[in-house]
């Protein structure tokens, strides 16, 4: 952590808030967030595994963590929410870190209400953070953030096209809800999805006291649009949703899919400043193969 000084001593600002012209020539990447409570929010909500892929593309910023190839999620930051988004030659950015690391640089100020710079100058060289306050305190800190060469990660895909595809749009709160009433000692979920009764079904097993089964009709207010051409059921671990459920809590909407395989496809809609819109999406796989 460095005070503004001696950022300007090193030549990376050069009127508090802003990074020198000559800068700009010499990174492969910069972009400034005006405001990262949204984005570290959901940072937070992904942050089960500390090794995180960064992708940067001419879309926008990526990251992907993965949990023993049974989840995944991504973390999608489109490039509209950023005010600037530099990218030298639009050559693809892809660097790993440790994400914890990262989520606790953010939250240096105890208020995250400040924005955010993020620099890379290219191969082996760290991810320099420039966060500033937003207070009037003209307090500016940056950190290096060492990183790697980036990792392929598996390749998740739900086909569409596949006769058993399904797909719900929710409301985030009232899915959220949904999840946090069950209770913590249960150790699998069945989900079952119906064109017709019981629709939309999450039976809960584990202690027989604590087994339930929770039923929910597709006109309920919970559901934003209900497509289902045929009856799916598939298991899955507790332990493998519960990663989710920070990312249910600050979601706005969520799309939830599953095809043949059982592969369950979470796509978490979340606002952020000025209405721009921030996705992360989880993979969770079923615990049989059969998906009925």
């Amino acid at each position: 952590m460095q005070h503004s000084k001696v950022l300007h001593e090193k030549g990376l600002i050069q009127h508090k808030s802003m990074l020198t012209q000559s800068c700009f020539s010499q990174v492969r990447f910069c972009a400034k967030l005006d405001n990262i409570k949204t984005f570290y929010g959901a940072l937070k909500a992904i942050n089960f595994n500390e090794d995180a892929n960064i992708i940067i593309s001419d879309d926008g910023f990526k990251a992907v963590v993965e949990e023993s190839k049974f989840v995944q999620a991504s973390l999608y930051v489109t490039r509209s929410c950023f005010s600037e988004f530099r990218l030298l030659r639009n050559e693809e950015v892809s660097i790993r870190l440790n994400l914890s690391v990262f989520t606790d640089c953010l939250s240096i100020f105890a208020n995250p209400d400040c924005s955010m710079k993020i620099i890379y100058k290219g191969d082996a060289a760290p991810l320099i953070l420039v966060l500033e306050q937003h207070d009037g305190d003209d307090l500016i800190t940056e950190v290096s953030i060492k990183t790697k060469n980036g990792e392929e990660h598996s390749d998740y895909n739900i086909d569409e096209d596949d006769e058993n595809y399904n797909s719900l749009i929710v409301r985030g709160a009232d899915f959220a809800q949904l999840f946090n009433d069950i209770h913590k000692s249960v150790e699998e979920l069945e989900i079952t999805i119906s064109p017709k009764i019981p629709y939309f079904c999450i039976e809960s097993l584990g202690l027989m006291q604590d087994e339930s089964k929770i039923e929910i009709a597709k006109s309920s207010d919970m559901f934003v649009s209900y497509y289902c051409s045929r009856q799916s059921r598939a298991r899955y671990k507790m332990t493998h949703i519960r990663l989710a459920l920070k990312a249910f809590s600050i979601a706005n909407k969520i799309c939830l899919r599953t095809d043949r395989t059982g592969l369950l496809g979470l796509q978490i809609m979340v606002l952020s400043d000025g209405d721009s819109q921030i996705y992360i999406e989880y993979f969770i796989a079923p615990l049989i193969e059969e998906f009925e």
